[in-house]
């Protein structure tokens, strides 16, 4: 499964990151650029949500981002938190569908000020582990130069301060979107071919990158059925419980309106449905519920751990599976020369 969702969840790391979710903030400076070299598979980890999801499913991290080199871009895929929706549809459907199909600003460049704000928020504790890989350095480099130097991209301005640009990679000649289906299925997108609304998720963005330099395709990985169920049981409780314990955005969902039904359930639900399938616009639990219970279905995904070869993925670490899996975890570091100003939305 794959992870970035910044809903305050983990993400930002659902790559919905980590404990910044619980304080997003779009824009900030950095305390300093970060020590991952050009090229370099950068991993986070964190709680909420799509942490319960990873974790139900054995893996630890739960975002992945492609650094450009020490104190300069980066290119990630990740979702901000998406808005309540209005009356009176919010009773039944309490998360804008929109923000969950669209999923803003999903695939994107960002400099050292942006990405640390996505990563720490407004200054909280941030993720619980951030670490890189390198592996091979020049094929490594060959990655971070192709993803930066020949995909096209839309300029687009900061929802924040639109005095900051944040350049938006285009894939099959569009923007990318956040796509919480490729939970359930990676469809093409490894190698390029289409994708429902042309969604990524951080690891699916990453197996791309691999495969578009030539380093060969990243074979998903089939979840049985077992740990289908308790994903999405898992990602269903998270959002439940951060709702009915007022956590984040989740905690203000229908406060200010009177809704004659279960609201935080409803959301969930609606989470859980845009993820089993893509109906990201009902709160019914029978979406999602289906998917769960028939004996059949499976998920075929690429998270950061398959990335990186770790929690049980020893395919990674066989030579040549992937440029970065070969290299064990290296600390990321805030110690060049920094204090950049940027936004990630």
């Amino acid at each position: 499964m794959n992870s970035a969702f910044v809903i305050p969840l983990v993400v930002a790391s659902s790559c919905i990151v980590s404990a910044a979710a619980a304080a997003e903030q779009a824009c900030g400076y950095s305390s300093a650029g970060w020590n991952a070299p050009n090229g370099a598979a950068v991993f986070s980890a964190g709680s909420g949500p799509i942490g319960d999801v990873l974790n139900a499913v054995g893996e630890i991290r739960t975002h992945s981002m492609l650094s450009h080199g020490p104190g300069k871009w980066v290119t990630h895929a990740t979702m901000k938190q998406p808005s309540e929706n209005s009356w009176p549809a919010v009773c039944s459907a309490p998360v804008t569908p929109s923000d969950l199909i669209e999923g803003y600003p999903g695939l994107e460049q960002v400099n050292q000020g942006g990405i640390y704000r996505f990563l720490y928020g407004s200054g909280g504790s941030g993720p619980s582990a951030l670490t890189y890989q390198v592996g091979d350095p020049i094929k490594a480099a060959s990655i971070g130069d192709t993803i930066w130097w020949e995909l096209p991209y839309f300029a687009d301005r900061s929802r924040v301060d639109e005095g900051v640009e944040i350049d938006r990679p285009s894939v099959r000649g569009g923007r990318v979107r956040y796509s919480f289906y490729q939970y359930r299925t990676t469809e093409g997108t490894p190698t390029g071919d289409p994708a429902w609304n042309n969604g990524m998720v951080c690891s699916s963005f990453l197996a791309y990158a691999h495969h578009l330099d030539g380093q060969g395709a990243i074979p998903p990985y089939t979840y049985n059925h077992s740990k289908l169920a308790n994903a999405a049981n898992a990602l269903h409780a998270g959002v439940r419980d951060s709702c009915e314990n007022s956590l984040g955005f989740w905690g203000s969902v229908g406060t200010s309106i009177v809704c004659f039904a279960d609201i935080c359930e409803k959301a969930a639900n609606q989470v859980a449905n845009c993820m089993a399938s893509h109906a990201c616009d009902t709160g019914s639990g029978s979406v999602w519920r289906g998917v769960r219970d028939d004996a059949s279905t499976v998920a075929v995904s690429i998270s950061p751990d398959r990335i990186g070869g770790w929690s049980g993925h020893v395919w990674g670490k066989q030579p040549g599976a992937t440029v970065w899996s070969a290299d064990t975890n290296h600390s990321v570091q805030w110690n060049s020369g920094g204090n950049v100003y940027g936004c990630w939305y």
